[in-house]
């Protein structure tokens, strides 16, 4: 039979506690670095979500647009133009992408956002009311939606740490194309 001294027993906790501390600095160690993984990867997929809100946005007032310009260049009469306007609108999801923007972006995109949506509402507004392709009310609601749009874009690309676009860098002397319009420039002639 073998003798175990005052210390012996107490000798063989000690490895035993050292594997268990080892293995809970350890566990907690993953723990902390999966939950900033998680995080992170939250962090990025409501960054890409806002990301494809802004884009959708974008799309859906381009298409509105472009909608109400077939309206316009339709040459139907007014009581035709109000239905037609407010279906091109309506039709390119304006409305429910608004929805999710203002909601989702932050206050600079939501603000830009906004505008550009409140001056394709406008087009969308002289429309209805008859306006053409080549009326001086068409033309005033027109520009002030290209200025809006662009405007909305670089807020995007600034938003999400992209250079911001100037006219200038794509040939233009404006956002909102005045200057190279043929019949505002016969206009201000």
């Amino acid at each position: 039979m073998v003798a175990f001294g005052p210390h012996d027993g107490a000798m063989d906790w000690v490895p035993l506690l050292s594997a268990i501390a080892g293995a809970a600095i350890a566990l907690s160690g993953s723990l902390l670095a999966e939950v900033r993984r998680d995080r992170g990867q939250r962090r990025r997929d409501r960054d890409q979500e806002e990301w494809q809100t802004c884009v959708d946005f974008g799309l859906a007032l381009d298409s509105a647009h472009s909608a109400l310009r077939d309206v316009a260049a339709s040459g139907d009469a007014a009581a035709a133009n109000r239905s037609a306007a407010n279906s091109a609108v309506h039709d390119a999801g304006v409305f429910a992408i608004r929805e999710r923007m203002l909601m989702s972006a932050g206050t600079d995109l939501a603000t830009a956002g906004e505008r550009a949506f409140l001056r394709v509402v406008q087009v969308r507004n002289v429309v209805r009311e008859g306006a053409t392709l080549q009326s001086a009310e068409y033309h005033g609601a027109y520009h002030a939606f290209a200025e809006a749009l662009w405007s909305y874009r670089v807020a995007v690309r600034t938003a999400f740490g992209r250079s911001p676009l100037t006219p200038a860098v794509v040939d233009r002397a404006s956002w909102s194309e005045v200057e190279s319009c043929d019949r505002c420039s016969l206009a201000t002639s």
